[in-house]
């Protein structure tokens, strides 16, 4: 009889190691799986980290164009600012133009006056 009681627990023994060992079996497969996922999420950070930073180098060079555009849209305003000082517009053009007239007229006048009484 205790060779029986010995063997049912043998049995029981064994059983119970090998669903023990076949648990074991699985973690480790599931550690194995989660170890290959965080080598492959480690690598997407790299190249997601390579990304950002090739995109910020883009975004300071755009910045910087954006910025010598401006300067350079700025510098046009000013030039056509000065310029338009320093030219008239039609309306002064041509109140200028009657007033050179004018003045021709008045000097033709005042020569002829001259010239008639020399003679």
């Amino acid at each position: 009889m205790d060779n029986a009681v010995l063997k049912v627990n043998d049995m029981g023994l064994k059983n119970e190691l090998e669903k023990m060992f076949a648990k074991i079996k699985i973690l480790v497969e599931k550690y194995n799986s989660a170890k290959d996922e965080n080598k492959l999420l480690k690598e997407k950070v790299k190249e997601a980290e390579h990304a950002l930073s090739e995109t910020k180098l883009e975004l300071s060079n755009k910045n910087s164009e954006i910025l010598n555009k401006e300067r350079e849209i700025n510098d046009l305003k000013s030039r056509l600012l000065d310029e338009r000082k320093n030219k008239l517009s039609l309306e002064e053009k041509s109140q200028l133009k009657s007033r050179i007239k004018e003045l021709m007229v008045r000097l033709d006048t005042h020569l002829e006056t001259k010239t008639g009484d020399n003679f």
